[in-house]
């Protein structure tokens, strides 16, 4: 059985960052990374959570997609 922290971005790991670039059709790069940790910090703040679940991540990406490479 998955962990429940599964359901939850693991900010500080590259291969799941990556994993998240990846599955929005987005470019793997450290560029791209340091941008997501701080989508995912401003994501974190603007819904009131502590931790953020992968579907909160994909939306917050989709309305700023452009903004990565």
């Amino acid at each position: 059985m998955a962990s429940i922290d599964s359901k939850y971005v693991n900010f500080s790991e590259d291969h799941e960052l990556n994993s998240c670039l990846r599955h929005a059709g987005l470019r793997q790069t450290a560029d791209n990374r340091k941008k997501l940790q701080s989508l995912g910090s401003e994501t974190k703040q603007r819904l009131d959570k502590k931790r953020l679940s992968h579907d909160d991540l994909y939306g917050a990406i989709d309305m700023c997609k452009s903004d990565f490479e």
